[in-house]
């Protein structure tokens, strides 16, 4: 546990005057900006669109690039922790995975200051206690896509890691206005997020009796996202472990 620590320490230095740190506010910034400028005039748009394309698009978008940036990083270096740390390749990676999850927090966290206080000073619908939910899902949510954007930054660089993972988040939207929502991972986060933001996943407003609204669905897609999380992380560990560094 120690050495984890120690890497998260060496992460957070190498990342705070990096890109890669700064894209951490960065893009919940532009999600912000893009929805006020593309609602001005509107009622009850700002936090609505906001968080809309927050999960749809920048927060995954952002995940796989911050990704590949720790992966750049850590070859341009030559691994430089495994030597100093002395410690073993899992520990490098799960150190580095569970740095980058803080950062989706963090951005997370952004969101909800700015359509909270975006939804002060203009109008919206979005309840606090939804916007914070909606920070804390769509956080544990997207966790298992770090695995998967290492491994693919690593075997295939930025360019096919952004169009993988983006693509998956497109059809996660499609998906998650089916039954069967929860055969897809990437469905889950704007699935089960509207009973909080009250925005449907193709970005209308959730109306009573609308189905997306059923809390029902929330409990079980924690519990998936988790479960793709765990099993994830272990098999791109147990692959990295065997993999030559160069």
């Amino acid at each position: 546990m120690i050495a984890v620590i120690n890497i998260m320490k060496a992460e957070y230095q190498k990342g705070k005057h990096s890109m890669r740190g700064r894209f951490i506010w960065i893009f919940p910034l532009v999600t912000l900006v893009l929805a006020f400028i593309l609602t001005i005039g509107m009622t009850n748009s700002f936090a609505e669109s906001a968080w809309n394309w927050w999960y749809t698009a920048l927060l995954p978008g952002m995940t796989a690039i911050i990704v590949y940036l720790a992966i750049v990083q850590e070859k341009k270096t030559n691994y430089y922790n495994l030597v100093t740390l002395s410690i073993s390749k899992r520990k490098l990676m799960l150190g580095k995975i569970i740095y980058i999850s803080w950062g989706i927090l963090l951005s997370n966290v952004i969101m909800f200051a700015g359509t909270t206080l975006g939804g002060m000073l203009l109008t919206t619908h979005v309840p606090v206690g939804g916007a914070a939910m909606a920070a804390l899902i769509l956080t544990v949510t997207e966790l298992w896509g770090v695995p998967v954007c290492l491994f693919l930054s690593d075997r295939l660089g930025m360019i096919p890691d952004l169009l993988i993972y983006l693509t998956l988040s497109i059809a996660g939207i499609l998906v998650s206005q089916t039954d069967r929502w929860y055969l897809l991972v990437s469905a889950i986060p704007s699935r089960i997020v509207c009973p909080f933001i009250l925005v449907q996943p193709n970005g209308t407003a959730a109306e009573e009796g609308c189905p997306f609204l059923d809390m029902g669905a929330v409990v079980p897609g924690i519990c998936i996202s988790v479960a793709w999380f765990i099993v994830l992380t272990i098999l791109y560990l147990r692959w990295f472990e065997k993999r030559e560094v160069k």
